[in-house]
């Protein structure tokens, strides 16, 4: 399985590599593998927890996250970046519940985790979550999942599970093997700082155990492993060994264990291994299962002697009894089948127990005996009280009672030796108790008993609370009542009720208990209460007092009149009375049953006078009084628009109105009105006194108004082309900022009328951009002068770019002034905006780098040197280069746009210049005429064997064609690239490739001059001869 794990990742590897090459910008992401450890609780509802993630072979291009597939919930971090072994830095962020790891430049810088080996490229931060994370898993998906068309469910998604509390993985007894491995597991103890896992081991039988530990898909290279054999869970080591995996790859632990539990705890390196193990347990122990002891049926008997019947045990067992409670003797404890003797009177438990070496098994019987059965009954009971029942039969002995009849009664516990018996009717019962065959009886008689009532008088007056008792020996009972009213009980089964009656008249109670009953009779009578009432008139529906007198029962107040009547206290003998209309009322009082003489109150009334101001300005507030004997009453009024009083109910009120215009006011009290009065409310016009006349601002869309009123302050209005917004729209002062630019006329509308409108005009010029430029052009340049004309305000200035190359670095050296620089750091065109006084104007201007021209001859002929001129507005240009670079070139000055150089050797040359960020570039070719021989001697002897042209360079001539003739006209040689390629005419014919006769010829060598582009046509006669002549070669 790992292999081919290992092999696919590979291939997946090199395919990215072989894709990258391709198209740069595409990258794939892997997810790390997860180690997550340490949890602690901090405390506040939040936990902290380490993680390790280790980026796989395939590495990651732009990062990678972490999430929980649960509810748990990401809330910090310990770190803001993590770096990568390259160098690249991801930058960390935690973002709904989500931990990032983001890098934006994989596209440009390469991956962000390079593929490593063996789990090398790894980190190690914290993180905090919102609730505890033991038992979840976190997971990672990688940012690009869509790479080679793979998806997420596919390749990207990896995941760790937090290890909880201290709680073993897998679980054997005595022996067994455990297949599995510790990647998923994370790191639960810190016996090593591995991944592991917990074996809980159960031993049942001392023995010799023997522990395997082995790495079953390392392919032969393992990784270091721990093996622990612990006392307790992830503590109290007992014995450990571990091994760096190859050197040993497998571990082994032989050990002494007596009967109990142990932990086995397996740790392996992670970081680049598979973490497979297999576990082998065994030990020699026998553990061989035993017999289920079986000590037989419990018995009841009246005997002292009894045989028990147990199974008997195998042949590697052995059993025995033992007493556990009562007594008795055995007459061979190791027997099954022995006899007891001696046994005692109740409960007698007997153990039986078989085992062999390493385990056991008991069961229990137990042995009732049962002699000398006494009854503990009463023989009489009286009002159906319980009846105990116990019987003396020796310790544990439990036998059966019954009774007859069985009707109206119940036994609470027919098993039980000490019980009790509940009858529901009078009569005689017998109970009879029956145990080992044997039974005895005996009768009780259940009778009643006529209970005696009494109450301290049998005459009550006016309702008031009285007490019944009633006397019995037991069962007592309940009360019941008849009479013309409801009478109620606090306790109707109390032997000694208070007792409550609502009407008068003549109750008889009746108590019924103790299987009878027996009645009492109570009268209750009433008494005429009598009132009184105020002597004195009373006026303007003023408060008075009534009373009453009465010996018990308050009774209540009742009445008739023209109005309502408000009692302070209807319930109460002594009230006062507030009535709301006037005329005579009667009043009544009725309590103890009876009804008092009226009470005759007459209620008066007074006209009231009423007084205030003849004239009012503006709207403004005044004052009306008025003056009653009592009930204060309230305002009325008549006019054309609506009066607000403070006080409406009060004599002295203060008054708004809101119209102009004449009221009237009247005020009504103690039953009738006073005369009216008259009030006339008057206007004033409004003056604005700022602007005192028509203004007119300039870049400015806000200003300050004031008008001046006597009173009513009312509101501005406005005309204008737009908005107009008042600080204080209904204040006399106020500032006002419209929202365009414009002409508005402002009014003050107070006091009734309008002030006359004043006219401001805003006005907004547009500005004007001056630059420094020829023709709006900054050649070779990052820095030009701006200028900005403005009328008006020029405090709210602001230069900016509108459009521009991207990635350009733009500034301005004051950026609020109208006079500033702008620098740039791109060649190309910017839009600059200027704005001031609410408008903007746009200017564009280019920045341009000018490549430098450079003037020199194309051609030199037969000299090394030659005069360059580089014209360029960059003062930093040069230096002068070479086309390859040639060392052996000598310039008279590199750094200098005019300079003299030398070559070594004839040829063709290429020159550079740079200035203003480009770069110019000519060629030269430095060479002589042709040379052409007029004899060929093509003998042999190394003189004048070959027509060489002198001069025909390939670096200055790109094509050549060499034709030969006879005297008549025939062609017998031609040849292309002739000399170019390093190939001269030796006086052979092409055809046949046989030497020419001696004698005259005629030659034409046409050439092409790459440097100046021209094609030229040189033509001559050549002489041969085949004898060692050189001398005539020479001439």
């Amino acid at each position: 399985m790992f292999k081919n794990i290992c092999k696919l990742k590979f291939f997946y590897f090199l395919t990215i590599i072989s894709f990258s090459l391709v198209q740069n910008i595409f990258a794939c992401d892997t997810t790390p593998t997860l180690t997550p450890t340490n949890v602690i609780d901090n405390g506040d509802g939040t936990y902290y927890m380490d993680i390790s993630a280790c980026i796989g072979s395939g590495g990651s291009a732009d990062g990678f996250d972490l999430y929980f597939n649960n509810d748990v919930n990401i809330l910090g971090t310990t770190v803001t970046e993590v770096t990568s072994s390259t160098g690249n830095v991801a930058t960390v962020s935690v973002s709904n519940g989500m931990w990032v790891a983001y890098f934006e430049e994989y596209n440009t810088n390469g991956t962000y985790f390079e593929n490593g080996a063996w789990g090398l490229d790894c980190i190690d931060f914290g993180i905090i979550v919102d609730e505890n994370p033991e038992g979840a898993t976190i997971c990672s998906v990688g940012i690009n999942e869509d790479c080679l068309g793979f998806t997420q469910n596919d390749v990207f998604i990896t995941c760790g599970v937090i290890p909880g509390p201290c709680l073993p993985n897998y679980s054997i007894t005595d022996n067994g093997t455990i297949d599995s491995s510790v990647l998923p597991a994370g790191q639960n103890c810190n016996f090593a700082p591995f991944n592991d896992e917990i074996v809980e081991l159960t031993v049942t039988c001392d023995g010799n155990f023997s522990f395997s530990l082995t790495q079953d898909a390392s392919m032969n290279w393992p990784g270091e492993s721990w093996l622990t054999i612990a006392a307790a869970c992830c503590s109290g080591v007992i014995e450990q060994t571990s091994s760096f995996g190859f050197l040993d790859p497998t571990l082994t632990i032989d050990t002494y264990l007596t009967e109990g539990t142990y932990y086995v705890v397996v740790d392996i390196e992670g970081n680049g291994f598979p973490g497979d193990y297999i576990l082998d347990i065994t030990s020699d122990a026998d553990l061989s299962l035993v017999s289920v002891a079986s000590a037989g049926d419990d018995q009841l008997t009246c005997e002292e002697t009894i045989t028990l019947n147990a199974n008997t045990p195998l042949n590697n067992e052995s059993g025995v009894w033992t007493v556990v409670s009562g007594g008795g003797f055995f007459n061979d404890p190791f027997d099954p089948n022995t006899t007891v003797i001696g046994l005692p009177d109740g409960n007698n438990t007997f153990q039986w127990e078989i085992s062999n070496e390493c385990a056991s098994s008991i069961d229990q019987i137990n042995i009732e005996v049962a002699n000398d059965i006494t009854l503990d009954i009463p023989q009489t009971v009286y009002c159906l009280d319980q009846i105990p029942l116990i019987v003396s039969a020796g310790e544990g002995i439990n036998g059966e009672w019954s009774v007859t009849p069985e009707f109206n009664i119940s036994i609470d516990n027919i098993t039980s030796n000490n019980t009790f018996a509940t009858v529901d009717a009078y009569g005689n019962y017998e109970f009879t108790y029956t145990i080992c065959d044997d039974a005895v009886s005996q009768s009780v008689n259940v009778e009643s008993i006529t209970p005696e009532l009494s109450s301290p008088s049998q005459e009550y007056f006016c309702l008031e609370n009285f007490s019944l008792s009633a006397s019995i020996i037991g069962d007592p009972g309940y009360w019941e009542s008849d009479g013309p009213f409801i009478a109620t009980f606090d306790n109707p089964v109390s032997l000694n009720p208070n007792v409550i009656v609502e009407g008068y008249g003549t109750y008889t109670f009746t108590y019924y208990g103790c299987g009878t009953s027996s009645s009492i009779t109570i009268d209750m009578l009433g008494i005429e209460p009598s009132a009184v009432g105020p002597t004195n008139d009373i006026y303007c529906l003023d408060s008075f007092e009534i009373s009453a007198e009465t010996d018990g029962d308050p009774g209540y107040w009742n009445y008739q009149g023209p109005g309502n009547a408000v009692f302070d206290n209807q319930g109460s003998t002594n009230t006062s009375v507030t009535v709301d209309e006037y005329g005579t009322y009667l009043f009544t009082y009725y309590g103890c049953g009876e009804s008092s003489n009226d009470v005759v109150v007459t209620m008066n009334t007074s006209q009231p006078s009423a007084s205030g101001p003849e004239e009012t300005y503006c709207l403004q507030n005044f004052n009306l009084a008025a003056e009653t004997d009592g009930d204060p009453g309230f305002w009325i009024y008549e006019g054309p628009g609506d009066a607000i009083f403070s006080t409406p109910n009060s004599t002295n009120t203060s008054v708004s109105i809101s119209e102009y215009g004449m009221y009237s006011f009247a005020f009504n009290a103690c039953g009738t009105t006073s005369e009216f009065i008259y009030v006339n409310s008057l206007t004033i016009i409004p003056q604005i006194i700022q602007p005192e006349e028509d203004l007119a601002l300039y870049c400015e869309l806000s200003t300050s108004l004031e008008a001046y009123t006597t009173g009513d302050p009312g509101y501005w209005t406005f005309e204008g082309p737009g908005n107009a917004i008042f600080s204080n729209p209904d204040s006399e002062n106020t500032t006002v900022e419209v929202s365009e630019y414009g002409t508005y006329h402002f009014t003050y509308q107070g006091c009734g009328s309008s002030s006359e409108s004043v006219a401001i005009e805003f006005n907004n010029p547009a500005p004007i951009i001056i630059t420094n430029l020829e023709d709006q052009s900054l050649n070779c340049e990052f820095t030009a002068s701006l200028t900005g004309i403005i009328e008006g305000d020029n405090t709210n200035v602001e230069w900016f770019i509108n459009n521009g190359p991207n990635k350009a670095n733009i500034s301005f050296s004051e950026p609020n002034q109208l006079s500033t620089e702008i620098t740039v750091s791109e060649y190309g065109n910017y839009e600059i905006g200027l704005t001031a006084c609410g408008n903007t104007t746009y200017s564009t201007i280019s920045v341009n780098p000018v490549a430098p021209h450079i003037i020199a001859p194309d051609f030199q002929n037969c000299t090394l040197t030659a005069t360059l001129i580089a014209y360029t507005d960059d003062s930093d240009g040069g230096p002068w280069t070479t086309t390859p670079q040639n060392t052996d070139v000598i310039f008279s000055n590199l750094e200098s746009n005019i300079t003299e150089v030398t070559v070594p050797d004839f040829g063709l040359y290429s020159f550079s210049y740079p200035g203003c960020d480009t770069i110019s570039s000519i060629i030269i070719g430095f060479e002589c005429p042709l040379v052409f021989a007029n004899v060929l001697t093509p003998n042999g002897d190394g003189n004048n064997d070959l027509f060489i042209v002198q001069n025909l360079n390939p670096e200055i001539y790109t094509e050549s064609i060499f034709t030969v003739f006879n005297r008549w006209g025939k062609i017998v040689h031609t040849a292309t690239q002739y000399g170019l390629n390093g190939e001269w005419w030796d006086g052979k014919t092409t055809f046949s490739n046989e030497k020419v006769n001696d004698g005259t010829y005629y030659y034409i060598l046409e050439v092409f001059n790459g440097v100046n582009q021209n094609r030229s046509e040189h033509s001559g006669e050549i002489s041969i001869f085949s004898s060692n002549s050189s001398s005539l070669n020479e001439e």
